[in-house]
């Protein structure tokens, strides 16, 4: 897990990373004042997404497992979700490049929980 560093209080900001297999990740982040929400576009070699809404989960782009190398997880100090434009900047919510191996064992952690239920 590769936690990202340098992410400031700015409206707008770009950053550059790199999944596990060398693939260059562009990651646009984006606060939204009106609403109160971060929001993120993903761009990684043929792959696109726009106006992903960022929230507390383990890897928010589990339902891309089979076409991107990577996860991004969304860790927060208190369990809450992102709402401050400052959030990012104070460590209470941080984002994480998983490996595939990292992105595995979230969802094998959500497939034991279903099978215990």
């Amino acid at each position: 897990m590769k936690v990202l560093s340098g992410i400031r209080a700015t409206g707008q900001q770009k950053i550059l990373t790199s999944a596990d297999n060398g693939d260059t990740i562009e990651i646009t982040l984006y606060f939204q004042s009106r609403t109160n929400t971060w929001k993120m576009d993903i761009i990684c070699n043929d792959f696109e997404l726009n106006g992903l809404r960022i929230y507390h989960l383990p890897n928010i782009l589990n339902q891309y497992e089979n076409i991107i190398p990577f996860g991004i997880g969304v860790l927060i100090t208190d369990g809450g979700e992102p709402f401050l434009i400052t959030d990012f900047s104070t460590g209470r919510v941080e984002l994480a490049i998983l490996t595939p191996a990292e992105v595995q064992s979230v969802n094998d952690f959500y497939v034991d929980l279903q099978d215990a239920g």
